[in-house]
């Protein structure tokens, strides 16, 4: 009767991890995040500005520059206490025109759309382009995240339970 009532609260509390693992995830919805680039039309070889907020406070962020045949790395950031970055970003002059993704990789990748025009007296580049090592993260939605974190902790409390036993009814068959 002591283990069955035993059992059920680890069970409870597993359960209760799963839901408020599922919350947690969910807590830095799409509502509060934001990526922004000022201005969102430059000329390649120009200057812009990319501005997050409502992230992870203290992460770090891997920024990309992605395009139909290009992906150019451009370094990273780090949030502030607020969840927050602000960094000034050279466009790379090489590019050809068209519209790119600025991305901010860490937990969730967010992106903002930027339109790029030729620089000034650039060559026409060929057609066909390699991307070079592109980074891709991987994007989970909440209730992975959740889904993921709840395994983990009834594992945890289901190993936990098992070494009790062991340690509770092992000692008593050999003493």
């Amino acid at each position: 009767m002591r283990s069955s009532r035993f059992l059920a609260i680890i069970l409870g509390a597993a359960l209760s991890l799963v839901v408020v693992g599922g919350a947690a995830a969910h807590s830095g919805g799409a509502g509060g995040v934001q990526l922004a680039v000022e201005p969102n039309s430059i000329a390649a070889g120009g200057t812009v500005v990319l501005a997050g907020k409502g992230l992870e406070p203290n992460s770090d962020r891997v920024l990309l520059l992605v395009g139909a045949a290009d992906t150019v790395q451009l370094g990273t950031v780090k949030t502030d206490a607020d969840g927050m970055f602000s960094t000034q970003l050279t466009i790379p002059s090489h590019l050809p025109a068209g519209t790119y993704e600025l991305r901010a990789i860490g937990d969730e990748t967010l992106t903002v759309s930027l339109s790029v025009t030729a620089a000034e007296g650039a060559p026409v580049p060929a057609a066909a382009g390699t991307t070079g090592d592109a980074i891709a993260a991987r994007s989970r939605t909440p209730l992975d995240t959740g889904l993921l974190v709840g395994f983990v902790a009834l594992t945890a409390l289901i190993g936990g339970l098992l070494v009790w036993r062991a340690e509770r009814f092992g000692a008593g068959a050999q003493g």
